[in-house]
């Protein structure tokens, strides 16, 4: 028979045959399969229900056959083009990758937060601001060596060659840091002991040329040499990669600083120098005050 209704029991009720199979109607048994729950269920009606052990399912008859309980599953994992995850589905195992190109981009503050692995808490995930990230020990002697003067800073330039605006002149243009377009022609700097100062001359601009430093304003065309102390060279101007670095030290300075001021050239061309030079200066004043970076520019 079917399961009857709910009955409110009060002391007393004569328990029946028909309420009596009721109760034994709405029980949850527990048999190793399907065919063993058959086996002993021959009264069987719909609804009936049993747990299925060998499946580690909730199973009810509904009068034809077994139905197992459905698992709980999640429909669909879904990702935005912004989310900064790819991967997701709707079926089956479903894997997501951290993506950084699916993410916008933004410009970082000091208040932005991060997600990091504690490797002190077993790794466990934690957010930190960006003002917080602690300096590396390697980063940190970096910066003590270069404060105490034992290392060296590199400062970068991209150079050009360009006409002057004559039409008849090629000139050095320089480029530092955010700077873009044309660059600098020419221009008057500053440099400080303790630096390294590298000029990428990989520019398509740079083939047949070169950059060379002398003593002697346009170099070998007004008749000086080339500088070589501390300086390197690589590459061929005008391909990638090429460079000219200058370190400045007191080796550069030479004795009683004599070397106060170099000229940059071509070696292959006069006159690309312009009116621009280079003022050499130890890293401290005569007054003790250091003067650490100076890069100064004008045309």
């Amino acid at each position: 028979m079917a399961a009857g209704g709910w009955f409110d029991w009060t002391t007393g009720d004569l328990v029946t045959e028909s309420r009596f199979q009721d109760i034994q109607d709405s029980l949850v048994f527990i048999f190793a399969s399907e065919s063993a729950a058959n086996s002993a269920l021959t009264n069987k009606v719909t609804g009936t229900i049993f747990y299925d052990t060998g499946a580690s399912r909730i199973k009810a008859w509904n009068g034809s056959a077994w139905i197992a309980a459905e698992l709980g599953d999640i429909e669909a994992v879904t990702t935005s083009s912004t989310s900064g995850l790819s991967g997701g589905g709707s079926s089956g195992s479903i894997a997501l990758t951290i993506a950084p190109n699916q993410a916008t981009t933004a410009t970082p503050t000091t208040s932005d937060l991060l997600l990091i692995g504690d490797a002190d808490d077993s790794n466990a995930v934690k957010k930190t601001t960006i003002n917080n990230l602690p300096i590396s020990s390697a980063t940190q002697t970096a910066l003590d060596n270069i404060t105490a003067g034992t290392s060296t800073l590199t400062v970068a330039f991209d150079v050009k060659v360009a006409d002057d605006g004559s039409g008849s002149q090629n000139v050095f243009y320089f480029l530092n840091g955010t700077d873009s377009g044309a660059g600098t022609r020419s221009p008057q700097m500053t440099l400080s002991t303790g630096f390294k100062y590298k000029f990428d001359v990989s520019d398509s601009s740079f083939s047949g040329h070169n950059l060379k430093f002398s003593t002697t304003a346009d170099g070998s065309h007004g008749g000086g040499s080339e500088f070589t102390t501390n300086v390197t060279t690589s590459g061929t101007p005008g391909s990638a990669n090429a460079f000219v670095q200058i370190e400045i030290t007191p080796e550069t300075l030479g004795i009683a600083g004599a070397v106060k001021t170099l000229y940059y050239y071509c070696s292959n061309h006069s006159g690309m120098g312009g009116s621009g030079s280079l003022s050499l200066y130890p890293a401290a004043s005569s007054g003790g005050t250091s003067i650490g970076l100076v890069l100064a520019l004008s045309g």
